[in-house]
């Protein structure tokens, strides 16, 4: 704790703070402090799994790990500090004023890329919404970050699919709703949800009660993207990520094969080194049908 200077406290939780420090090099990271008191073996067990799991990942779009360490019976996670704020941040500042579609596609883009990155290393996030994905400036452009992997799980098996439900109501499948287990396409629901309100503003499934969300999710209510604003085809991307059954809607594999998506992965391997691990097919929209 010598090499670091505190800055102040982001954020409070359940288990503990997340804090501002400036490091010995003067980079400013986030200390994410988990209390171990009070845990039981389970979570205590979960809280080294989140440090676990994230210091094995290492891609341009998820949170950097930059190391961890148990200090009177505190784990602290030292991470990268995104100072753009959350995506939930950005949208709220909107005011109202839609986000213009090129924009949509350059933040989404990155999106399907950290995701592809953590499916691929066998991860499952389990809580993709805009509150747990962060913006980071650098110079004029903007980087998105996916983190908060404090309910993710490693995958024991290609076959293992989780059934408890976890995550946040807005935001869960179909098929959690229903008790079904969860896998892959739970996770591309949840992108869906966020690609929705990055589009309306809205979140996806809201409403005032649970069973109301519930419904909505079941019925697959969700706010409609102004067709004078968004394409047809950003529209119908949406409308397969959000479909009903988890077989139908498309894996983050294909979703780079979009020609949209494909063109604007190319512009970020130029403009800020981000690039999927294999080069994304150009295939027609009917891939997704």
């Amino acid at each position: 704790m010598e090499s670091y200077e505190h800055f102040g406290v982001i954020a409070r939780g359940s288990f503990g703070t997340v804090d501002l420090y400036k490091w010995k090099d003067e980079r400013l990271v986030v200390f994410k402090k988990i209390s171990l008191d009070n845990m039981t073996e389970h979570e205590e067990e979960m809280a080294y799994k989140e440090a676990e799991l994230m210091s094995q990942l290492n891609h341009p779009n998820i949170i950097y790990l930059h190391e961890c360490f148990v200090s009177n019976r505190v784990l602290c996670i030292v991470m990268e500090y995104a100072m753009g704020g959350t995506l939930d941040e950005f949208l709220r500042k909107k005011d109202g004023i839609l986000m213009e579609q090129v924009e949509v596609v350059y933040m989404f883009s990155q999106m399907v890329l950290g995701l592809h990155y953590i499916h691929q290393q066998g991860v499952l996030h389990r809580d993709l919404k805009p509150s747990n994905i962060l913006l980071k400036p650098v110079g004029v452009e903007i980087v998105i970050k996916i983190a908060d992997f404090g309910i993710s799980k490693i995958l024991e098996s290609r076959k293992t699919k989780l059934s408890s439900v976890l995550g946040t109501p807005s935001y869960l499948a179909p098929e959690l709703c229903e008790g079904q287990p969860y896998n892959k396409s739970t996770d591309i629901w949840a992108l869906g949800c966020v690609l929705c309100e990055m589009m309306t503003l809205k979140k996806a499934f809201g409403a005032d009660t649970l069973g109301s969300v519930v419904r909505k999710i079941l019925q697959c209510q969700f706010p409609q993207p102004r067709a004078d604003i968004y394409g047809q085809h950003l529209r119908y991307l949406l409308y397969q990520l959000l479909r009903a059954d988890p077989v139908q809607r498309p894996m983050t594999e294909m979703i780079l094969a979009d020609v949209a998506i494909a063109e604007m992965c190319q512009k970020l391997k130029l403009n800020l080194g981000l690039v999927p691990e294999k080069k994304p097919l150009i295939l027609p929209t009917t891939a997704f049908n």
